[in-house]
């Protein structure tokens, strides 16, 4: 199984609500740059053509999921369980019920611990630029079961 764990791109500061801050116009360039990277993974056959793209109900990162869709030719889909305060838990639960690669669009700081998890088998803060995205890769997305596969960075783009 392959759980591909994407930041939103960069988004405005100062808006009354959080969930409803929307992409910069560098946030929508991020979020076109990573959904060509992971088309082109698609491509590669590094990511499978029928993966799930799933976003937080928080308008940047369903903004970002979009342009992660378009550039796939997908749909994506809300799930409630990736928000900035997400339960690490639960979505483990979730994720051990998916039978597709997954793409998950979420925040900080749930983007980075959900990483650790998956990773180290525990949950700490890992740094994470917006719009930067890991592929893990593993038998089962379970606590220490993955492995970083690749990483995308918005900045090699940005040259």
């Amino acid at each position: 199984m392959k759980v591909c764990i994407v930041r939103h791109g960069s988004a405005e500061a100062g808006v009354d609500s959080d969930e409803s801050r929307s992409l910069t116009e560098k946030g929508f360039q991020q979020a076109q740059g990573v959904g060509r990277w992971i088309g082109s993974l698609i491509e590669d056959q590094q990511l499978s053509g029928s993966l799930q793209i799933c976003h937080s109900p928080f308008l940047r990162a369903r903004q970002t999921a979009e342009a992660v869709s378009e550039a796939c030719g997908l749909k994506a889909i809300e799930i409630g369980l990736i928000t900035p305060s997400g339960d690490i838990d639960q979505l483990l639960e979730w994720l051990m019920t998916q039978d597709r690669d997954v793409v998950l669009v979420s925040h900080l700081p749930l983007v980075g611990r959900l990483a650790a998890k998956l990773v180290e088998g525990q949950v700490f803060d890992q740094p994470w630029s917006p719009a930067e995205a890991w592929v893990l890769e593993g038998d089962m997305a379970a606590s220490g079961c993955m492995t970083v596969t690749k990483v995308w960075y918005p900045a090699l783009e940005e040259g």
